[in-house]
């Protein structure tokens, strides 16, 4: 039986975040304190050069949906990974704290290039059916490639120096991500003669099926829908808190008092659920619905708050790794397929652009804000009260905007497009 050539699309796509998000944005921290002793730079001063990435990366992101739109997402795809890898190479010849800070904005320029959203693009084009499924593998390389490259680039660190760590890391892109990108990946079925992956199904199920791809929004139908904003409001939040206790949770569990094996193991569950809860929600999305979907995230999303909150007790902590781990995966996931269920294929990258812009400036106030919460408190917990109430406002959204695509199918003058 000949296998669907969709599937090398997942695996190369798999291998691009693993190494284009895995590699080159994971391994950050373990350069701050090699490289801030060799400038004679504070770690505040050093790291200073992510907050550009971010924003320059957050300016241009809505450029990406037009010209994954134009160019398609093979040529995306490979002009990030030949930049990244020519900036990442670029850090290794720094001898002043402004050599970064430029490399950063040119990072910034192409970090989209190689993310959850492009890739998001290329497998939502290739699958009609399984696209949950897809996705989770997919997007479980970012998380993959993490954990491993996070101890190899320390090793390399230890035997040789920062610099020679940033020429490995640029010159292994270059030899991973090139060849990946002009081998296997094609922009959509119909390049290679074929129609995207398609489960056969019940007649009664295929009006259900045509009736939501019919459903086909231009973006700005699409913003002038309630759904829209719904979304947006749910994934600005998801996104606020995943990042802000990606970067918390290791000093919250250390002020309780737990050992810093006790961390590291709950930090290492959070991070495994980070990978496969990508997967699991992929299949119940495809299994079960867009409705049942949200609802697991929910009540992840309801649970880790309070799982937080109750920290103190030796098992919470557990609880908490399990439910942040999986509530952090609606940025990927959830997210690339409730906006294929509610706007359809039309004008799927430019929105998708617009949510994952959202997505980015989220975390650019919720990581020092929660910061600075503790500074003034002396302690977390009322981020995790706030947290809970947020957690209940994105059950509200996506709740809602389910409600109101289900009235919108049901409504006899559904039309397509916008």
């Amino acid at each position: 039986m000949k296998i669907f050539y969709g599937w090398r699309i997942v695996a190369a796509g798999a291998v691009v975040l693993a190494f284009g998000l895995g590699m080159f944005t994971s391994t950050n921290s373990v350069f701050v304190i090699p490289v801030s002793e060799a400038l004679n730079a504070t770690r505040g001063q050093f790291t200073f050069y992510r907050t550009i990435i971010t924003l320059v990366s957050a300016c241009v992101m809505p450029l990406y949906g037009k010209a994954v739109q134009r160019f398609g997402v093979r040529r995306v795809l490979l002009v990030g990974a030949v930049m990244l890898g020519a900036v990442t190479i670029g850090y290794s010849f720094t001898t002043s704290l402004w050599h970064f800070y430029v490399l950063a904005a040119v990072n910034g320029l192409f970090l989209t290039a190689v993310s959850f959203m492009v890739i998001g693009v290329l497998v939502n084009s290739w699958f009609n059916d399984k696209k949950g499924l897809a996705l989770g593998f997919a997007f479980s390389g970012s998380g993959v490639g993490g954990a491993v490259m996070i101890p190899v680039v320390s090793g390399v660190i230890e035997l040789t120096d920062w610099r020679f760590a940033y020429r490995f890391m640029g010159v292994l892109g270059f030899v991973i991500l090139i060849p990946a990108v002009i081998f296997f990946i094609k922009d959509n079925p119909e390049k290679v003669g074929l129609a995207p992956y398609t489960v056969s199904v019940p007649e009664g199920e295929k009006d259900k099926k045509a009736l939501t791809r019919a459903m086909d929004f231009t973006f700005y139908g699409a913003v002038r829908s309630g759904r829209f904003w719904l979304l947006m409001v749910a994934f600005l939040l998801i996104s606020a808190f995943a990042s802000a206790t990606n970067t918390h949770s290791a000093p919250f569990l250390t002020d309780l008092g737990y050992p810093t094996a006790y961390v590291s193991a709950v930090i290492s569950l959070f991070m495994v659920f980070l990978t496969v809860g990508k997967i699991i929600l992929g299949v119940v999305y495809d299994r079960y619905g867009t409705m049942y979907g949200n609802i697991v995230l929910v009540i992840c999303i309801l649970v880790f708050p309070i799982a937080a909150l109750l920290s103190h007790l030796p098992a919470f902590p557990w609880i908490y790794a399990v439910a942040v781990g999986m509530s952090s995966c609606g940025v990927s996931v959830s997210l690339t397929l409730l906006l294929t269920k509610h706007f359809g294929q039309r004008d799927f990258p430019v929105i998708f652009s617009a949510f994952t812009l959202v997505s980015t400036l989220g975390p650019a106030v919720s990581i020092p804000a929660m910061g600075a919460a503790y500074d003034y408190t002396g302690s977390y917990q009322p981020a995790w009260i706030t947290l809970l109430v947020f957690s209940v406002i994105i059950t509200i959204c996506l709740l809602a905007s389910e409600f109101a695509l289900k009235a919108r199918q049901a409504a006899p003058n559904t039309v397509k497009g916008l």
